[in-house]
């Protein structure tokens, strides 16, 4: 979470717990010398490292985060289980394929459109655990044995654009799976958090990448249960 700020907050907040009670100190003349301002330079260090592993408890930050409207000036709150729906362009590519070996009638990807009943929708758990220096997300597919966890997230906000995320993850399947597909692929992806909470955006795969097969698609995520109530 801590790289979702922006470095003029994040500047901001060091100086506000470094130098800020520093100055305090010396003001009210309790720091008089060099020993002194090495014993409390000492102290407060201590204090930031205690504070910081605090706070990369996830019950821990969620509490400060919602305590000082984090969602407002730092990023939403994002920890929990959600539900995905994964829409990939691989009917169009399978088309092409099928084309291809002459198993399957001509196809243009460009113009020829695909029928409802060959458009896949596939539905996903997810769940994004959040942590003070890092993020981390999990999808599995329903009915199937496959999982994708991220190697990398980082959220942004550049207001006054939607926060988003962008991630890269390897995904492995551990049943037998087609020619067509491979047991483990890597992707990324990057989503935007919309107004009523819902996280869409679009992901790219290597999956078959070497034989011209590597997917696409877009994928919408929600919350599946409400957040607490005044934390989100």
């Amino acid at each position: 979470m801590i790289h979702a700020l922006n470095r003029s907050v994040l500047i901001t907040i060091l100086v506000a717990l470094v130098v800020a009670p520093i100055v305090v100190l010396i003001g009210c003349g309790v720091v008089q010398g060099s020993a002194d301002l090495v014993k409390w330079s000492s102290r407060i260090v201590t204090f930031l490292t205690c504070l910081g592993l605090l706070l990369n408890w996830t019950p821990a930050l969620r509490f400060v985060h919602w305590a000082t409207l984090g969602r407002i000036w730092w990023f939403p709150w994002l920890d929990g289980e959600w539900r995905a729906e994964i829409r990939s362009n691989w009917p169009r590519v399978e088309r092409l394929y099928l084309a291809a070996k002459g198993s399957a009638a001509q196809f243009d990807a460009l113009t020829d459109p695909i029928t409802q009943a060959e458009e896949r929708v596939t539905g996903a758990d997810v769940t994004i655990k959040v942590g003070l220096f890092e993020m981390e997300i999990e999808i599995v597919p329903q009915g199937t044995e496959k999982c994708s966890t991220t190697d990398y997230v980082r959220p942004s906000w550049a207001k006054p654009k939607k926060p988003k995320l962008s991630y890269v993850y390897t995904q492995i399947d551990q049943l037998p799976v087609e020619p067509t597909d491979a047991r483990t692929h890597s992707g990324a992806g990057i989503v935007e958090i919309m107004s009523n909470g819902e996280l869409r955006g679009e992901y790219w795969t290597n999956r078959k990448g070497e034989n011209g097969l590597n997917t696409s698609g877009t994928i919408i995520i929600r919350r599946d249960r409400p957040a607490s109530i005044g934390i989100r």
